[in-house]
């Protein structure tokens, strides 16, 4: 029995950690740590947790934080880990951090995206990253992990199979939208209700690191560098991710070996799940899952495939893909307390 501790577990993602946890039969929870809620009763904070868990959220020590358990899951805000994380903190214990601070990002890179010094890029080298379906045998390995983000997440697993089949080109468009909850709890003018409700809104043309963390995984799984224009956009729904790429097919490609590419990888993969030809792709049939669907059809005319990935952000964008990653690193059957019919309605 893996003994859990959850930091940062008020969040969104936090808390779909602590739903999913709590049903995972290997697993037994010791802390949940929260700053912002320290002294109350989780189940105060989320009340759908009522007679469930009633523990009292922890205060943040950092000195005595990987005490007591074996697996620690940080889902903080980005910024905060790298401030206080040790290398005899990793010693102690397995990490799987949610957040952003060890993944693909150098000093530098870091202070361009997000707009601080990192202050322990020497502890990167000790995270694996976790996109589970394309780097098990890494993981199965690790100690520590760096969970993607989730539209890199969503990208990837669009692209990975044609890019490592050589189907497509390299110079990639991507449109994505996402529900609210992936800007985080904490209120800001643009997730406010009255601001983002009935309206869709393109932000970070340019710069959202989730573009540069999709190139650096397919570079780091397809040995090739793509050229990835992406547009993120803020939906005024709780939940749910949706991706649309384009690309311009190369030599002969057809249907047939598009949909191959996407068997070979993919098939008996149980949270990828390829659609039938004609089928749609929409965020409400995997929606509270640790699902991803994924769909393509390619414009005869101008010779583009277009390719559709929907996940929900806060679980296999998040804490669902954490928990899989988990699983993959203790042994465990990977849909180990993932196996959950997508909540559509």
């Amino acid at each position: 029995m893996l003994r859990v501790g959850v930091l940062g577990a008020t969040g969104y993602s936090g808390h779909e950690l602590l739903r999913l946890l709590l049903n995972h039969s290997q697993v037994s929870i010791r802390k949940i740590v929260s700053e912002s809620c320290k002294d109350r009763a989780y189940s105060f904070v989320y009340r759908n947790f009522t007679s469930i868990c009633d523990d009292v959220c922890m205060e943040l020590n950092w000195d005595s934080l990987t005490d007591g358990i074996d697996i620690l899951f940080s889902a903080l805000p980005y910024g905060l880990l790298m401030k206080h994380l040790k290398s005899d903190m990793l010693d102690n214990i397995q990490l799987i951090d949610i957040g952003v601070d060890y993944r693909f990002l150098d000093k530098h890179e870091y202070e361009y995206y997000y707009g601080m010094e990192h202050e322990s890029p020497e502890l990167a080298d000790r995270f694996t990253y976790g996109l589970s379906e394309w780097n098990e045998d890494q993981i199965r390995k690790a100690r520590h992990i760096a969970n993607p983000g989730c539209y890199a997440t969503a990208i990837e697993l669009a692209l990975l199979p044609l890019i490592k089949e050589n189907l497509i080109s390299l110079n990639i468009i991507v449109d994505g939208k996402c529900g609210l909850s992936g800007s985080g709890r904490t209120l800001t003018l643009g997730t406010h209700f009255p601001e983002a409700n009935e309206s869709v809104k393109a932000y970070k043309l340019t710069t959202h690191p989730h573009s540069y963390e999709a190139a650096r995984g397919i570079e780091l799984f397809c040995g090739k560098q793509p050229s990835i224009t992406f547009t993120p956009h803020i939906v005024p729904m709780q939940r749910g991710l949706l991706i649309t790429a384009y690309a311009q097919l190369k030599g002969t490609a057809n249907y047939e070996r598009i949909r191959t590419a996407y068997d070979k990888y993919y098939e008996g993969r149980p949270f990828i799940q390829m659609l039938k030809r004609g089928i749609y792709v929409e965020t409400k049939w995997v929606r509270c899952s640790n699902m991803c669907h994924i769909n393509f059809e390619i414009n005869e005319r101008t010779g583009m495939l277009v390719v559709t990935a929907a996940i929900d952000n806060l679980i296999k964008g998040a804490a669902g893909q954490a928990v899989q990653n988990m699983n993959i690193m203790n042994g465990y059957p990977q849909d180990t307390g993932l196996d959950l019919i997508p909540a559509c309605i």
